[in-house]
């Protein structure tokens, strides 16, 4: 196959397996068949048993990624639908959502550190609960390290999509708008594409939760993080 060819064949590797994924989990309803999850489980597999640099697959595969922020916007649809009855609760779900990002960094920070992990380890972890763009941007405004930082967004995610809801489930949280800023603060994109799939009314406040979550991590973060830091040490 031509080197043109190979980034369009690994393009359309990706969806394939990808809407592999989707039907499988249609037809066995179980929370780790998440399609994100399994589709990559089954490229790192393919990758690794081929021998096939990931520069190579990127190729191809960065044009999905770049997919990424209208995907995103477009989650601004259920929101938008939704704006007459969010903008009455606005004010008390933007505490909400501030306390649970203060939480969130403080923890991370703290748990790190607990565990034997160096400053550095524990800034990257940080802002794990925002979008993989505002989180690098955090690390390297904080001086850790990006990748670390895009590798914890990813994994938060990808958990919170497989567990959330079966955990809001077990804890007894019917109420969608809970619902909804629970999975949008607590495990962005990932999270919101995931509660959406449950109702708009769900989809909304979670994505409302993302955006303020976000924008609250890259304020409070390299200024709170330090601080928690200079206080553990």
């Amino acid at each position: 196959m031509s080197d043109l060819m190979m980034p369009l064949f690994y393009f359309v590797l990706t969806i394939m397996v990808y809407l592999a994924a989707v039907h499988l989990q249609r037809r066995i309803e179980h929370p780790l068949l998440n399609p994100v999850l399994i589709t990559l489980l089954v490229l790192v597999c393919l990758l690794l048993g081929l021998g096939i640099p990931y520069v190579d697959y990127q190729a191809g595969g960065h044009w999905l990624s770049d997919l990424l922020a209208p995907s995103v916007v477009a989650l601004g649809v259920p929101l938008y639908k939704q704006i007459k009855q969010i903008k009455r609760e606005l004010p008390g779900v933007l505490l909400v959502v501030a306390l649970a990002t203060i939480f969130a960094l403080t923890s991370t920070v703290v748990l790190a550190i607990l565990v034997g992990a160096e400053a550095e380890i524990a800034i990257s972890l940080a802002p794990k609960s925002v979008t993989t763009p505002i989180a690098v941007m955090i690390v390297e405004q904080m001086q850790g390290e990006p990748s670390l930082g895009a590798l914890a967004v990813i994994v938060t995610g990808l958990l919170g999509a497989i567990a959330g809801i079966p955990l809001l489930n077990l804890m007894g949280i019917r109420e969608p708008k809970s619902r909804g800023i629970a999975m949008g603060t607590a495990c962005h994109a990932l999270g919101t594409a995931r509660i959406v799939q449950e109702g708009g009314e769900q989809g909304a406040y979670s994505a409302l939760a993302l955006v303020l979550s976000a924008t609250i991590s890259a304020i409070l973060a390299p200024i709170l993080v330090p601080l928690i830091l200079q206080w553990i040490i």
